[in-house]
């Protein structure tokens, strides 16, 4: 099957053509300018045969065909045209997941220290994410992000590289200051209700603070169970006395944001999965060991389809028409 890797490309197709048509008539109305105004001449014996080669390559600019298909054919060449020796893409052993990350306000607590420096939950909750995906070769995996709603901040694709950047970029904000954990599940849910039942998994970064939303804990559980979702809580925070930021001029305000794991462990425990707590990197270590335990699914994979690249050649014949139209316009005779 043929196909092109960026068809968009294909959209400037007709901007040699215009280009040329813009600048023809730009010369145009500057020869007619120019041929109205009353010039001294000087006198040349082969005036009569100047005049014919002039009118000659007037006539030949009209007509710049090799230029023009010299031009489309680069854009062609970088839309990247394939031939695909599969319709349907290859599958391969993995597991579906979901990763909800908690963005609410109580997650800019400083419960952790990394190379010295306090760090806030929602921080350590990114990094854990970030090696949990290093560790994930074949899975497909979604991110979702929380606070005062949940939504999808980006769908499951098996593009871990790209999950990964798009990990780098939840922050604090985005969605208010609350936490809506019941609709955080409740859309991992709806979310993955179209994919095998056996490889649904969400796996939860969060302090169990459940303070807004829709969706109640319980509910959301018993929607969970209906889709056979498993839920894998990592709980992020101490029950101690933490650091809170003020502001870029004050002190941090030290006070109590404890970790709700009662209600982790209850979510994990009723739908299937297990509950973390997030304090060393054994945690992400034991969450490996769990999901590798359970079945994988096939899953499809684009990237995978045997291919041939074809751009080199329009790209070839496109550097061709453009170095002979190159050589004939220098050796026209000019007047």
């Amino acid at each position: 099957m043929f196909e092109f890797a960026t068809p968009y490309w294909l959209l400037l197709l007709p901007l040699p053509l215009l280009l040329w048509r813009f600048t023809a008539r730009t010369t145009k109305r500057t020869h007619t300018r120019s041929s109205h105004q009353e010039v001294a001449a000087i006198r040349h014996s082969q005036a009569e045969l100047l005049i014919q080669l002039a009118n000659t390559h007037h006539k030949k600019a009209r007509l710049p065909w090799l230029w023009i298909f010299g031009c489309a054919l680069l854009f062609i060449a970088a839309a990247r045209p394939q031939w695909l020796h599969s319709d349907e893409p290859v599958k391969r052993p993995g597991h579906d997941m979901m990763l909800a990350v908690d963005i609410s306000g109580s997650m800019l607590a400083q419960d952790f220290v990394h190379e010295g420096d306090l760090t806030s939950r929602i921080d350590i909750s990114k990094m854990m994410a970030q090696q949990f995906l290093k560790q994930r070769d074949g899975d497909r995996v979604g991110l979702i992000a929380f606070a005062d709603d949940a939504f999808v901040f980006m769908p499951l694709t098996t593009d871990l590289a790209l999950a990964h950047s798009f990990l780098g970029e939840i922050h604090n904000g985005l969605a208010g200051e609350r936490t809506a954990l019941g609709d955080a599940i409740a859309l991992a849910a709806d979310h993955m209700k179209a994919r095998p039942a056996k490889s649904r998994i969400l796996i939860l970064l969060t302090d169990g603070s459940h303070t807004t939303g829709h969706v109640s804990p319980e509910s959301a559980i018993l929607l969970a169970q209906q889709y056979q979702l498993r839920i894998y809580t990592i709980g992020v925070g101490t029950n101690s006395m933490v650091a809170f930021p003020r502001g870029p001029q004050q002190q941090p305000l030290y006070t109590e944001l404890p970790l709700n794991e009662i209600l982790l462990q209850r979510i994990a425990q009723e739908t299937g999965g297990r509950y973390f707590h997030a304090n060393n990197t054994q945690t992400l270590q034991a969450i490996f060991k769990d999901i590798d335990q359970l079945e994988p699914i096939n899953i499809d994979d684009p990237t995978l389809i045997p291919r041939d690249e074809w751009f080199w050649l329009p790209l070839l014949l496109a550097l061709s028409l453009l170095l002979f139209n190159e050589r004939n316009r220098r050796q026209q005779v000019l007047p």
